[in-house]
């Protein structure tokens, strides 16, 4: 890959290049009807060459893409392109001969959560993937292969880099960006030098990634030597690139921080956006020197994030523009020329893509490229989709191996090859996931609980997995299993180990009248069938040692200690897109127990008494969360659940009710029966968003909640409530503050942090 370090050249490769260009745009008008060799010929020499430095600035850039639209109405040619950033997107995909209505398209009907989002699409998850991801929902991940450690970014830029083999796959055996319709040069800054890059060959979307890898957000790009990330810092709109390329006139577009924004009252957010843009002020004011003019459109009351107002910014650009249209139109041509001009860059323009006759993966060892060709195996002999690829290459993330994958088009021996190159994740496996759970038990305390899960990956054989998962707070815990497949079929045996110590607090008559300290230690063997990503379908048995001390409360409670043992078949379905808030699907899960020994009753007080309930019994439990998209970002959800014990009084086993959407304006586990039966819907208005990559939606939202717990059906008193609170996506999983009203007097407040939909 031979990308070009600070190329500038003489004036004797400049009017050689003029010559070829002039010979090229011949060539081309000859095709095109109502041209002619010489038409196309006379229009170049007539006229300077007109170059377009498009700078950076996140989401402020989509304001080039009316810059683009209004030189294109107002007949203004743009012979060669230069971008920094988001400017070297747009620039890129401007270079391969899109249209600027094809670029507002794109801009629009992207999908801005999705592209910043830290983690795989939890729809295209493997199954365990989403058992963790319940678990632990927040997309803190850290590696402990060598250490403790990072990832070199918040952002690993799969769905960038998708949408970005996109515009590229037709120029995928470019030798030279000055090869597309338009040319074109993107900057990038190398970590291991300081110095700037300007990538004019090697594969274009790796380029156009490299020039938008912002530090810290964005994982850096390896191409050869360099260790490429976002070129603003060092030159964020490349006047001086544009230049060098033999321009004669130069046009930049600078969507730097406009004088609302740096007056306005200061975020931390914002503070370090404002930092960035001042690093970039030397680099630019340099580069901008070397421009003929500056469009500066107004952006105020729009910033770096505004990613989805992209058509409010692009007309924004056009207005910029126009208010310059005195200095601009002086290069325009007439209508003709135009035409002949267009004709002539259309004609570079590349559509069709070879069909790939195998798939050849590189990046990862051996057994991992057999799996990556097996997932993408439907694209061979077929005309490429890049949507089908794209799904295909989300499906091999979902096993979350990756931080990413990229595609494209190469000549090979036996016919055109679809080259994979897959990155691993560099910090890991081991990985390690964090969670963090804070949530008001009643009104003056708090249950606060820190976890971890660490997985290892084909520890005891191919597919295997090792889980320690531990504990520490108001609860405490420790946890161990093995994960082996049977052979290369779907059906799988884990068996586990575990230790977990936490409170339980018994009601009567909505008074807390003892506080239990319970203790677990036990084992079990579990075997299954995995189902696919959505579903899977297993049986087991368990044994452990239980202990349950009363701490506070009347010593005529009883107590309990004994064996446990019990054999159980549990089926789950999570067909849903996200372990946070959804916004389609329905997760299901169901499950029979038959108990052989419960831990016995047994009480301190004296005199002494006695307290009886089964030690064999069955109980069975199903419960759903389905929820839909409505009005835009809307949700609107139902829940519900119901378990039984079949006619049996179990005294500690039992079911409970209470909680945030498990009845409340009840305490947690304040409803405690041998059966249950719950049901709530509600709706979430999306009120707001977290900035980008660091948090997801703001919802508020309401919903009805009716149900019970109690030990006869003929006996049961059911509550109903009304709730209402504020829900925040995070980095650290769902933020929760709202209250409820029971239609009984019954009332709660709460503050949590943890997962809530589950």
């Amino acid at each position: 890959m031979n990308a070009q370090k600070d190329f500038v050249p003489s004036t004797f490769v400049r009017v050689v290049l003029s010559v070829v260009l002039s010979l090229a745009a011949a060539v081309s008008a000859a095709q095109v009807p109502g041209g002619s060799a010489a038409t196309a010929t006379a229009a170049a020499a007539s006229r300077p060459r007109i170059g377009l430095a498009l700078g950076g600035g996140s989401a402020k850039g989509l304001a080039h893409v009316g810059v683009l639209r209004w030189f294109e109405e107002h007949r203004i040619p743009i012979d060669v392109v230069s971008g920094t950033s988001v400017g070297g997107l747009l620039g890129g995909a401007y270079a391969t001969g899109m249209s600027p209505a094809e670029l507002a398209t794109l801009m629009r009907d992207t999908d801005w959560d999705l592209m910043f989002l830290s983690d795989s699409p939890f729809r295209y998850k493997t199954f365990r993937r989403k058992e963790d991801k319940r678990a632990y929902p927040s997309h803190l991940e850290f590696g402990l292969e060598h250490g403790f450690r990072l990832p070199s970014g918040l952002n690993p830029g799969q769905q960038v880099a998708l949408m970005l083999d996109k515009i590229a796959l037709p120029y995928s055996d470019l030798d030279s960006f000055d090869d597309l319709p338009t040319p074109f040069r993107c900057v990038a800054t190398d970590l291991r030098t300081a110095e700037m890059v300007v990538l004019g060959n090697g594969p274009l979307a790796l380029a156009m990634r490299a020039t938008m890898s912002t530090p810290g957000l964005f994982t850096p790009i390896t191409m050869g030597n360099w260790l490429l990330v976002d070129g603003g810092t060092l030159n964020n709109v490349p006047a001086d690139v544009t230049r060098a390329m033999g321009a004669d006139i130069v046009i930049a577009v600078n969507v730097g921080a406009d004088e609302a924004e740096k007056d306005a009252e200061q975020s931390l957010f914002a503070l370090l956006g404002k930092m960035i843009d001042t690093m970039m002020i030397a680099g630019s004011r340099k580069a901008l020197a070397s421009a003929d003019l500056v469009i500066d459109p107004d952006l105020t009351g729009l910033n770096s994030m505004s990613w989805r107002q992209s058509e409010e910014l692009a007309d924004r650009g056009y207005k910029a523009a126009e208010k310059m249209s005195d200095q601009l139109l002086k290069y325009a041509v007439s209508e003709e020329d135009y035409k002949v001009f267009a004709a002539a860059r259309q004609s570079r323009r590349r559509t069709n893509v070879p069909v790939p006759t195998r798939i050849v993966v590189t990046g990862v060892p051996a057994p991992e490229q057999e799996f990556i060709r097996r997932e993408l195996s439907e694209n061979i002999g077929k005309p490429v989709d890049p949507e089908r690829l794209a799904r295909g290459i989300l499906r091999v993330g979902g096993t979350d191996r990756y931080e990413y994958l990229t595609y494209r088009i190469a000549s090979g021996p036996e016919g055109p090859e679809l080259l994979v190159f897959a990155r691993a994740k560099s910090y890991g496996p081991p990985y390690l996931a964090v969670g963090l759970e804070l949530n008001n038990i009643d009104s003056s305390n708090f249950a606060v609980n820190v976890s971890g899960r660490v997985t290892m990956y084909d520890t005891v054989g191919v597919g295997s997995e090792i889980r320690l998962d531990g504990i520490l707070g108001t609860r405490q815990g420790i946890a161990g299993e093995i994960y082996e497949p049977i052979g290369r079929t779907r059906l799988f045996v884990v068996p586990r180990l575990y230790f977990d110590r936490y409170g339980r607090n018994a009601f009567s008559e909505d008074r807390m009248v003892g506080e239990y300290r319970v203790k677990r230690a036990g084992a079990g063997i579990d075997v299954g069938v995995n189902a696919g990503r959505r579903a899977e379908l297993r049986a087991g048995y368990e044994f452990a040692d239980v202990r349950s001390h009363l701490r506070i409360g009347n010593p005529v409670l009883p107590e309990a200690e004994g064996t446990e043992r019990f054999a159980s078949m549990r089926f789950v379905f999570d067909g849903q897109n996200s372990p946070v808030v959804p916004s389609q699907g329905v997760f299901l899960s169901t499950e029979v127990a038959r108990y052989f020994a419960t831990a016995h009753p047994v009480s301190t007080a004296q005199p002494l008494t006695v307290f009886t309930g089964p030690s064999q019994f069955w109980q069975g439990e199903i419960s759903g969360l389905w929820m839909t998209r409505v009005h835009g970002q809307d949700r609107l959800f139902g829940r519900f659940g119901a378990g039984t014990s079949f006619g049996d009084e179990p005294l500690f086993n039992d079911f409970s009710l209470g909680g945030p959407l498990r009845m409340g304006a009840f305490n947690s586990d304040e409803l405690r029966g041998a059966n249950y039966l719950f049901g709530a819907g509600g709706y979430l208005k999306r009120v707001g968003r977290t900035a980008d990559v660091l948090g997801g939606n703001i919802y508020v939202g309401g919903w009805l909640e009716a149900g019970s717990a109690f030990q006869r059906w003929s006996t049961a008193n059911w509550h109903s409530n009304v709730s209402a609170g504020v829900i925040l996506e995070t980095l650290l999983g769902t933020v929760f503050a709202g209250g409820s009203v029971g239609f009984d007097g019954h009332r709660r407040l709460y503050v949590s942090i943890g997962p809530l939909f589950r």
